[in-house]
């Protein structure tokens, strides 16, 4: 139902515009500002299973930082002879396709992946301080992990016309531990452990430690486990250690943009996700043979890159690793994976995360062009009619329903509706969060540059970008045809409100929303001339 007057009907237009801008503004402030954790439903199913099944007593976190205990008697054995033991000098380095891997012979455990494109180290600082890596054996007797992982390695290299393997071999009375590592290009070790003289205790190994924390609060961070039914994720802030059970095929911890995490060919059974410092989770797999035939990756969440793996892996192993789903595209992943999909499609033709960007909009604007058309022909057909609207005001200022009457004749005569306009916008605005979302965990934008723009996935540092959107919402009211000066003095203030906010925003969603106002312009232009013409005509 329409109000009285057309005052009525603009104000409830205004009131659909303020809505759904006040929704989009305060979903993206409350990730921007207010750093909500995103938690997995999954986890917390798993979480109550977990209570019901827990056999094990709670982990205990020592403050005194002498150590940690860990329930199933297994230790962690943190403190100050495992920070002193290995001073991370003793290492093979190994330059790779990607970045340079360092493998430290002391424990034959994994300190360094460093990927040059990113500059950046997937172990983290705090596993660097602390001494803890990913491929650590831990068994339930401390002297035996010691000797296990504070013990010096001797080193094998083996070298085909393909691969290499680092081949470490521990040789202590009846304890024989032997490790290969066969280092790929694609970032992904091969790793196969053999042990012999550990029968009678229980066996563990460390899929990954928590990451350096990211200056965004977007998408997940903290613990990521796979089964053969669903994706688990853990935030990094659980009190007490979680214990999942079931067909575990990998394990691990990530951030947005990085992924740390072990599979094994026969998948594990039972997996710990313990806290071992504030925010910060360490993932335990126990295992049930004294041999492991492992892969561990400890890289980008690229999405080829996982996708490739994912297929290398279905072959070898005949299992489905899904790495890509640990690439999260938030509460419209429904639609934000599709256009992730098809931006990586036409990144593949045109190599330039940019001009990717700007075809995605104009194929957005293509897909959305019948409703723009037919809301902007509406609301030139509403600015047409304002003279013989307030006319119809002044006749019957005295009589509502009379006034109702004729003005509902007048639009139908004219195929005129004055709520048409914010029909786009309305269905921008799920698109647009669901681009948000892609440009906030796709690490593939991060360090791609756009002229002066050295990072698409952070902000514009001279704010030129958001400066033009802003303008460029303008120039697209003054040319969009209106019939209340009231609405557009509103849609002015907005411009500036968005203007504001997208200071801050990744660049790239910001060259998204400029291409797509200029792309509006243009449309405007075309349609009041070819209405004009035909007023001519008429």
């Amino acid at each position: 139902m329409f109000n009285n007057n057309d005052n009525d009907l603009q104000k409830r237009l205004l009131i659909a515009l303020l809505i759904t801008t006040a929704l989009t503004i305060g979903y993206i402030s409350f990730q921007q500002f207010f750093s909500p954790k995103e938690k997995n439903s999954l986890s917390q199913n798993q979480v109550k299973t977990e209570t019901a099944s827990i056999k094990y007593k709670s982990s205990q976190i020592i403050n005194s930082q002498t150590k940690t205990k860990v329930s199933g008697d297994f230790n962690l054995l943190i403190g100050s002879k495992r920070r002193n033991v290995d001073d991370l000098k003793n290492v093979v380095s190994i330059n790779t396709a990607y970045g340079n891997v360092k493998i430290s012979k002391i424990g034959a455990r994994i300190v360094s992946i460093y990927v040059k494109k990113f500059k950046t180290d997937i172990i983290s600082d705090f596993s660097k301080k602390e001494k803890i890596f990913p491929t650590e054996i831990i068994t339930t007797n401390d002297k035996l992990t010691e000797l296990i992982n504070f013990s010096e390695y001797e080193l094998k290299k083996e070298s085909t016309k393909d691969k290499e393997r680092y081949i470490f071999t521990l040789n202590k009375g009846n304890i024989k531990v032997v490790k290969i590592y066969e280092i790929k290009d694609d970032g992904t070790f091969s790793l196969k452990i053999k042990m012999e003289g550990l029968n009678n205790v229980g066996l563990a190994i460390i899929n990954g430690v928590e990451l350096n924390s990211l200056d965004s609060s977007f998408g997940h961070s903290g613990a990521i486990i796979k089964t053969d039914k669903e994706l688990i994720k853990l935030d990094p802030d659980i009190k007490q250690e979680q214990i999942i059970r079931g067909n575990i095929i990998w394990a691990g911890e990530e951030n947005k943009y990085f992924l740390q995490m072990l599979a094994s060919k026969e998948g594990f059974s039972t997996t710990h996700i313990i806290p071992i410092a504030n925010q910060t989770t360490l993932v335990l797999s126990e295992i049930n043979s004294n041999n492991i035939d492992g892969l561990f990756f400890g890289g980008p969440k690229l999405y080829s890159l996982l996708k490739r793996i994912d297929e290398e892996y279905s072959k070898l192993w005949n299992v489905n690793l899904d790495l890509e789903d640990s690439i999260d595209f938030g509460f419209f992943g429904i639609l934000g994976k599709p256009l992730f999909l098809i931006m990586h499609m036409i990144n593949q033709y045109v190599h330039h995360w940019a001009l990717t960007i700007i075809i995605i909009t104009i194929l957005l604007r293509i897909v959305l062009f019948p409703l723009n058309h037919k809301s902007l022909k509406a609301m030139k057909k509403m600015s047409e009619l304002a003279p013989k609207i307030q006319q119809l005001q002044k006749k019957y200022k005295d009589d509502p329903q009379k006034l109702n009457e004729e003005m509902m004749k007048l639009y139908s005569q004219y195929g005129a509706n004055p709520m048409s306009g914010c029909l786009p916008l309305l269905a921008q605005i799920p698109i647009f969060i669901a681009l948000y979302n892609v440009l906030m965990v796709t690490v593939e934008l991060k360090n791609e540059s756009f002229l002066w723009i050295s990072d698409l996935a952070d902000k514009d540092p001279y704010y030129i970008l958001p400066i033009l959107m802003g303008l460029s919402m303008v120039a697209q009211q003054w040319i969009t045809p209106s019939s209340d000066k009231n609405q557009k003095m509103m849609m002015y203030i907005m411009a500036g409100v968005f203007t504001f906010l997208f200071m801050n925003f990744p660049a790239g969603l910001v060259l998204y929303w400029l291409t797509n106002n200029i792309l509006g312009i243009f449309q405007s232009f075309i349609i009041n001339k070819q209405m004009e013409k035909d007023k001519n005509k008429a």
